[in-house]
């Protein structure tokens, strides 16, 4: 499971669990900007699977990070 959600302009709450990442993980704070995606990848979530879980929650998060 890997489920991304938005809290705010550019900001999420994430849970990952198996098979996304090794161990399960929640963040404990809101994350904004590149957290979300850095996080989940230094749990080694593929990086397909983070962008489709930020896309299907804010389809403008993308442009965001420019």
């Amino acid at each position: 499971m890997l489920k991304i959600r938005k809290v705010a302009d550019n900001s999420y709450r994430v849970t990952a669990a198996p098979p996304h990442v090794e161990a399960a993980w929640s963040s404990d704070r809101a994350l904004s900007g590149e957290e979300p995606i850095q996080e989940l990848l230094a749990r080694d979530c593929h990086q397909q699977d983070v962008g489709d879980a930020l896309y299907e929650e804010d389809a403008a998060w993308l442009e965001k990070l420019k």
